[in-house]
């Protein structure tokens, strides 16, 4: 590989890093509002949710429960400390996330933070999640 190849190179891997940066930042987002069809939207047709204590879910059964989840507890995150690696068609994403969000009862804020890892997936131009896994640590009730 000759030296104008590999700049090349580097400068396709730095913009398909900040491609995955925008997603997770959008996908964050849309977890914020409660936007169920959005969320899915980030998903890649074979994705899978592997969400702590819950059963895998595939990208069409995110969000299917009766109860408007997201909106009902005011489930918000923010992903903080965010490493990226791409490499061709596929990158890897670790995160530490903070999350915020109403106990069960409604009674008071629970915060968490987790330990999250994506596997996205390149198809075409868009960047899809292929697999998201994330395990809690650090509860604390506000």
């Amino acid at each position: 590989m000759n030296a104008n190849e590999l700049i090349l190179n580097l400068e396709v891997m730095s913009n398909n890093k900040n491609l995955v940066a925008e997603v997770v930042e959008n996908y964050a987002a849309a977890i914020n509002a409660g936007e169920i069809d959005k969320i899915r939207s980030y998903y890649s047709e074979k994705g899978i949710f592997m969400p702590e204590g819950v059963k895998t879910l595939k990208k069409n059964q995110i969000g299917n429960k009766k109860l408007p989840f997201f909106k009902e507890t005011d489930f918000k995150i923010q992903y903080n400390d965010i490493k990226i690696k791409v490499d061709d068609n596929y990158a890897f994403v670790e995160a530490v996330a903070q999350i915020s969000e109403n106990d069960v009862t409604g009674s008071s804020k629970v915060e968490k933070n987790s330990r999250d890892f994506f596997v996205f997936q390149k198809e075409g131009t868009e960047w899809k999640i292929l697999t998201y896994i994330f395990n809690n640590f650090q509860d604390s009730k506000v």
